[in-house]
């Protein structure tokens, strides 16, 4: 009877764990593509410095939590949100505006990002 308690209770903490990663990397998804997706919004408008602080701040946001994401999620996923940030970052930062480009740059960082966080939620898609 004490095996199968203790059992439960393991089974029981990993599920509320894997709740709370499923939780807190929604949370920070949705931070993150919020603000790429209001540094889109000034860029448009013709505001590239604004939107290049906006986009500098959602990356040193995702940076804050690289240690959490590297031990929870693969490493080429998380290296290519970087890479994109990068691409994104330097449209912006460019001397040669290039609308079109950033908002291909920036459209590829923010699916990378929803599809980082689609792929920990417990679909039946996801389980099988």
């Amino acid at each position: 009877m004490k095996r199968l308690a203790i059992s439960g209770g393991l089974l029981a903490l990993l599920l509320v764990l894997s709740a709370a990663h499923v939780w807190c990397l929604h949370s920070l998804a949705e931070e993150v593509t919020a603000a790429l997706t209001q540094a889109q919004e000034e860029a448009e408008s013709g505001h590239w410095e604004v939107a290049a602080a906006i986009t500098q701040r959602a990356k040193t946001r995702w940076m804050e939590n690289e240690g959490y994401l590297h031990a929870t999620l693969h490493h080429r996923d998380i290296d290519a949100v970087l890479g994109y940030f990068g691409e994104t970052l330097a449209y912006l930062q460019g001397q040669e505006r290039q609308p079109a480009e950033y908002a291909a740059a920036n459209a590829r960082l923010i699916t990378q990002i929803r599809l980082i966080d689609e792929g920990e939620l417990p679909t039946w898609k996801n389980l099988l």
